[in-house]
Formats: structure tokens, sequence, C-alpha cells
């Protein structure tokens, strides 16, 4: 039996995956009088693994969120984090029982049940709390300060790059689980729903216009090399100068790191070469069922007139984002994979260099984001971003696929009307 302080907060995880367990491990780590009580999670092993490092009885692992929610455990607080399609079931389900919320993002993967999750929110006046990370991370913190500081005077224009590495763009975005956006949701929403919230938080002014231009260029049928074959171990006669060959990632390096290890749980060569030759890893890139963009650009019109850019691309020999900011009196570079961010005034008074420490464990900042949300329940303050901040930045995401589909520009205040009708 725990000895439990008499307000220990009472935590249920829905989703048992890496983020899942991830953000477990700082509920624990806290400091704050929190404890997990129960887990749901469909896939058998990962919910043995979670009940094990955790400690939870049998009676207290789920299959689903479903059995969880229909015949809880005395719990106050869920953490959820399923696919990106899957949010808005055990959102719901959580505040009907008066539960408080952390969501990884999306708050939900359309505006409709975004907005359902905001009003039930504030109709039962629970904490919701939305894992929109950058906003936490040390560079991203202070280029906002520097921004609010005035350094570069007002701001007229950003140029935001999520450059996606380009054997990370294929291992997950080609022939991984977020390979088709029926599975999981579309790419924008899914990768840079981050990076819209991010340059909307830079900003004053609401965004006022939206455009956006995208499609799946490349990795498709029509630009199958001569001599590919539909699997890389069905006699591919390009299999040595192509560098997506699963033989070559998955097979004949080293099988216990990224991204060899994510495609099978025995890492012997005999394991890797059974996944490649039956796996979605091993089905040729240009050849495979995968339909999300592979490049994608958005347009962001600011009231005053101000405008951004977000350019998503899977075509980079690089991880990271790359921000340049243009103000009134000076001009931003912020480079995340090098960790330095460049200021120069244009009176020639400062021309620094800040160097940003890289990161020495897997999403540091997520002890930040717990911290502040267990504080927020138990001290009644408020979070970085709830669900009503994450809908207003959700909102410019969705405006923008809606552009990108329908090949016109979205009106935001139109779009919002419309939506919410």
């Amino acid at each position: 039996m725990i000895n439990e302080n008499p307000y220990t907060l009472k935590i249920a995880v829905i989703g048992a995956g890496v983020r899942g367990t991830s953000l477990a491990r700082k509920i624990k780590t806290s400091g704050l009088p929190a404890r997990i009580v129960a887990v749901a999670e469909p896939d058998n092993d990962k919910r043995r693994k979670f009940t094990e490092e955790f400690g939870l009885s049998d009676d207290c692992a789920y299959t689903g969120w479903e059995t969880l929610t229909a015949d809880p455990p005395d719990c106050d607080a869920a953490v959820i984090t399923t696919l990106d399609n899957q949010h808005t079931g055990p959102a719901l389900a959580c505040l009907n029982r008066s539960w408080h919320i952390l969501i990884e993002k999306p708050l939900a993967d359309n505006f409709e049940d975004c907005l359902k999750i905001v009003n039930l929110q504030k109709e039962k006046k629970k904490v919701v709390a939305v894992c929109h990370t950058l906003r936490f991370m040390e560079g991203y913190k202070k280029v906002k300060q520097i921004i609010e500081s005035g350094a570069i005077g007002g701001l007229i224009h950003i140029e935001h790059m999520e450059a996606i590495g380009n054997l990370r763009f294929t291992h997950n975005y080609v022939r991984g689980r977020w390979s088709q956006e029926k599975l999981n949701t579309f790419l924008l929403l899914h990768k840079c729903s981050h990076d819209i919230d991010f340059i909307n938080w830079l900003f004053n002014e609401p965004c006022i216009r939206v455009s956006s231009f995208g499609s799946l260029k490349f990795f498709t049928a029509e630009n199958a090399p001569e001599g590919s074959t539909k699997r890389c171990t069905d006699g591919c006669r390009i299999a040595e100068t192509c560098p997506y060959s699963a033989l070559k990632i998955y097979v004949n390096g080293p099988l216990e790191e990224w991204p060899a290890r994510d495609i099978c749980s025995i890492h012997s060569k005999e394991s890797h070469l059974e996944a490649v030759r039956n796996g979605p890893y091993g089905i040729c890139v240009w050849r495979g069922d995968n339909d999300v963009v592979d490049h994608q650009v958005v347009m962001m019109e600011f009231e005053g007139g101000a405008t951004a850019t977000c350019t998503l691309t899977g075509y980079s020999s690089t991880n990271g984002r790359r921000v340049r900011i243009q103000g009134t009196k000076g001009e931003l570079l912020f480079d995340e994979a090098n960790g330095t961010i460049c200021i120069t005034e244009f009176s020639g008074e400062r021309n620094e260099i800040i160097s940003i420490p890289a990161a020495t464990s897997y999403h540091p900042e997520d002890q930040d984001i717990v911290n502040e949300w267990i504080a927020s329940i138990i001290s009644s303050t408020t979070v970085t971003v709830d669900a009503a901040e994450a809908l207003r930045t959700h909102a410019v995401v969705f405006a923008a696929e809606l552009s990108r589909k329908e090949h016109r520009t979205a009106d935001m205040k139109l779009f919002l009307q419309s939506s919410e009708d």
C-alpha cells in the first residue's frame, strides 16, 4: 500500500508508446504530488512493459481508452498520446469523467473536434494542456525573448523551414506508420502544427489570410527508376547505388541504432532480413502506398501587414528547423541543428552569435510541460498552451490544408465562421 499525500494527483496514461512512456517518466520524476495509477494500451507488449516499469497491477491495465473510461479507477487526470486521429474520443471521454488532460499535439485532427474539446473543457472547468514543445525549448524561448526585447524592431517577415532529413522522411513518411493520411492525419498537422504554432506565438496580431501549395512529387510509382523492384529483396538492380535500399539501411548497418531498430523487436540479421522481406520497410520507396505530401509551403498574412512562410520538406541532408526573422531594426537567424542564434542590427551596434546548448536527453522540455500541467491543476494557475490556444493556431493549419486542396487563399475570418456554424 502506497502512503499518499492527500492531494496526490492520480493519473492514467492513454497510449503507452514512446511519447506516453516518456511523459509518464517525467511525471514520476517531477517531485510533485502525482503518480501513475492506470494505463490504456491495445498493444500487449507495450502494455506489459509499461505496467512493469510503473508498478501497476493487471486490474489497472486496460486494452483501450473505452474500457478505462467506462469503468475507471480512482483517477483525477489523464495523459493522451494516441495516434493523431485518435485524440477526440479519449479526450471527450476523460473530460466527461471530469479529468484534467495533458494531450500530445494535435488537439484533434479536424477543427470541429477541436472545438468540441474546447467547449467541453470550458463546461467542465478542467485543465487541458497541449504539448506544443517548441514553446518550452531553450532556443525557441530565447528567440521569443529577443523579439519581445525589441532588438530587431517590429516584425516584418518570418521565413521558417522544417527540414526533415531525407532518410528520416522515407523511414517515417514513405515506409513508416505516418505514410498514409487515413492511418494518422495529413502531414502538415502531424509535423508542422508545432511550427505554425511557433510562428503565430511570435506575432501579437492574428493571422488573417493563408495560402498553401504542396504535393507528393517524387516518391511515386511514376518516378521508380528502371531496374527497381516492388521490394528491395526482389533482385533490385540499383540496390548498390540507391540511397534508400532497405538492405543497406535495415540489414547491413547497425541493427540496434535508429532507424534499423524500429523495424522489429529482435535485433539479429535474420530477424531484420525477415522484416524487410515481409514488412513495410522493405518496400521500394517509389512503389509503396504512401500518399502524404513530400513538400509543402504555407504563406501567412497577419493583421497589420506582416507575413510569414513555413516550408516543410523531406529533401534535406540534415534534420532540424531553420528560422530567419526580419524586423524593422535588424535580422535574426536561428539554426536549430547548429544550435546558434545570430542577431544583426542594421545600425551596426550589434552583431552577435548566441550558442544554444544541445539537448542531452530525449525531449528534456517535457519535464517543464509536465510540471506546469500538474502545478496548474494543484494551484489553479494557467498553462502555456491550453485547448483554446491550441485551437487558435491549429485553425491556421486546417485553413492551410484547405487552401492546398482547393487551390485558393483561405480567409481566416470566413474559415472560422464556416467551421463554427
